[in-house]
């Protein structure tokens, strides 16, 4: 009987017993097996004797102990084009049958749907009756191709018709990974940065085993990334630099889990090695995606890498340029919608002054005619109407001229010392006949002089619009301005006691062109506010609004003060604690 060692394998470990093929006259194998070379003998009977680690590695499985048909479990040999050869041409089929197959390169699919390009020999061994017993295969990689060939033209293809023709890119991503999953690796995820926050979420997820799929789903939800604990999230996301994790032990698990059972689900999903490329689109890095494969002796190799580097890099710039379409549309969307509401509020203030220029004409035609004078109170009258309508119109279009300035970068300031409690005690005298005639008590509260360096012009603006946005939203209930100073600050505060702002319109209301209630039951341009926020961050400051729905809103205003005499900080402070409130 001849032994494995006498076959020129000494040293190969095999999954079962030694071989035993009677001694005889045939030929015998090389004598020595190289490191990277995969070597599998198999008897006629399908009992598997060596099948060492490399070849595990080259087909992708596990080491079988029998085959049926010289078929390896789960791979297919098919031709350069990826069609499948017949089954008796495989080079061990071949050899089983008696054909010796010197080196050439072969192709095989492997069970998770990638393709290895390799250089096979195979020869028969056979017995003292000269029958074959056994064939010996050796694989290796082909020189210059990688063990693991993807058809990545067709993979890039294939995701960019899933993505490139969507509005909604994030709607694809799932399907996405269905190109990669079971392909590249058993499971993968991709994680998208907030834009703002820098907060992590998990786009889409996917594992090819349905139980492990919903545990990796479950154990994303209860456990998102979390961007604070750099130690437990791949290297792209601290560096933006491809990461590579071998296989996810047990110091790994215990380093990065966050509580047992976060450990447990971590463990539960068993061993797997990660591949994470940054998402980087335009210079900036979006998100990652990541790659699990469970197959330990499946190291991801150089090709596996650009591939899919490439892979995230189109498909960040399908989401980036899918975000920007959809910002685009949103722009003309609030432009449609804006010029509709700007024609209405221009018209609105238009409507009643030509009526009212028309109705004075005819009288005056008629007095005329009739040789009578025109009644001075009569003119008086129609004279503060037209007055009244093109202060509003003139208002309507000054606003319009701010955006563009503000815009194009052309708002300019012009500083001079004044005081921020007379300021806001003159726009309230000039909205006294308004808020009168709308049973809105005014009440100002400031005991001392709040004096900075501030522009007039641009300072009487901000507080006529928060005066104005207080008695338009709080008609008929009381309006407080109050003014003070906070150190090198000065502290302007306007409380309402109207409707009242949603905790989610909070965040936009100083947008451009928003609003939180309807222009149906409220006029303007939904200018005030960007204006207001614009004009305060000019001066340094800050301007935020707070609000209870129903029981009315308050707009506290911040300016620094800026070069004044520091006695003012001391001698004009007004009086009572100093901390902020």
């Amino acid at each position: 009987m001849m032994r494995a060692e006498s076959l020129g394998m000494s040293g190969i470990t095999s999954p079962a017993s030694e071989a035993r093929v009677t001694d005889g006259e045939g030929p015998s194998p090389s004598t020595r097996v190289m490191d990277a070379e995969g070597v599998v003998l198999v008897e006629c009977t399908g009992r598997v004797t060596v099948f060492n680690s490399q070849a595990a590695a080259h087909f992708g499985i596990p080491v079988p102990l029998h085959i049926e048909h010289a078929r390896l479990p789960g791979c297919e040999w098919v031709r350069e084009d990826g069609t499948p050869l017949p089954p008796g041409d495989s080079p061990l089929a071949r050899a089983l049958a008696g054909e010796p197959v010197d080196a050439s390169s072969w192709h095989v699919l492997r069970p998770d749907g990638t393709r290895a390009a390799l250089r096979c020999s195979a020869v028969p061994v056979r017995a003292g009756d000269g029958q074959v017993a056994a064939a010996l295969l050796r694989t290796q990689a082909a020189e210059g191709v990688p063990a693991s060939v993807l058809d990545a033209t067709r993979l890039l293809a294939e995701a960019g018709a899933l993505l490139g023709t969507s509005v909604d890119a994030e709607a694809r991503l799932e399907p996405l990974l269905k190109l990669l999953v079971p392909a590249l690796g058993e499971g993968a995820l991709l994680i998208l940065r907030t834009p703002g926050n820098g907060a992590l979420r998990v786009a889409a997820s996917l594992h090819a085993d349905a139980g492990r799929h919903a545990l990796l789903r479950d154990l994303l939800t209860r456990y998102p990334p979390d961007p604070s604990a750099p130690e437990g999230l791949p290297q792209v996301f601290t560096t933006g630099a491809v990461g590579r994790l071998p296989i996810l032990s047990e110091e790994h698990v215990g380093a990065i889990a966050r509580d047992a059972e976060h450990a447990r689900l971590l463990r539960e999903l068993g061993p797997h090695g990660c591949l994470s490329v940054p998402l980087g689109a335009r210079g900036g890095v979006l998100g990652a995606l990541l790659v699990l494969r469970s197959n330990v002796l499946r190291a991801f190799g150089a090709e596996e890498e650009r591939f899919l580097t490439e892979l995230a890099h189109r498909t960040a710039l399908y989401l980036e340029n899918a975000r920007l379409y959809r910002e685009a549309r949103e722009a003309v969307r609030q432009r449609d919608e804006f010029l509709g509401i700007a024609s209405h509020e221009l018209k609105t203030p238009l409507t009643p002054l030509s009526l009212k220029v028309q109705l004075l004409q005819k009288q005056v035609v008629v007095l005329a005619r009739e040789g009578k004078d025109v009644p001075t109170d009569r003119v008086a009258d129609a004279l503060d109407v037209v007055q009244r309508q093109v202060r509003r119109l003139s208002g309507l279009v000054d606003n319009l001229l701010d955006v563009s300035r503000i815009t194009a970068g052309r708002l300019r300031l012009e500083l001079e010392e004044m005081d921020l409690a007379s300021v806001a005690a003159e726009i309230l005298y000039r909205f006294s006949a308004a808020a009168a005639q709308a049973g809105t008590e005014l009440g100002l509260e400031a005991p001392v002089p709040v004096v900075g360096r501030w522009d007039r012009l641009r300072l009487e603006q901000v507080v006529t619009n928060l005066v104005s946005n207080a008695l338009k939203y709080g008609a008929g209930q009381p309006v407080i301005v109050s003014v003070e100073a906070r150190g090198p600050l000065a502290r302007l505060t306007v409380k309402d006691h109207g409707i009242g702002i949603a905790p989610d319109d909070l965040s936009r209301i100083f947008e451009r062109f928003e609003r939180a209630v309807s222009d149906r039951h409220y006029g303007g341009l939904g200018l005030g506010l960007y204006i207001t926020r614009q004009i305060v961050e000019a001066f340094g400051g800050t301007v935020n609004a707070v609000s209870t729905p129903g029981q009315g809103a308050t707009f506290l205003l911040e300016l620094p003060r800026g070069d004044i005499p520091e006695e003012w900080l001391v001698a004009h402070a007004a009086p009572g604690p100093t901390g902020g409130g």
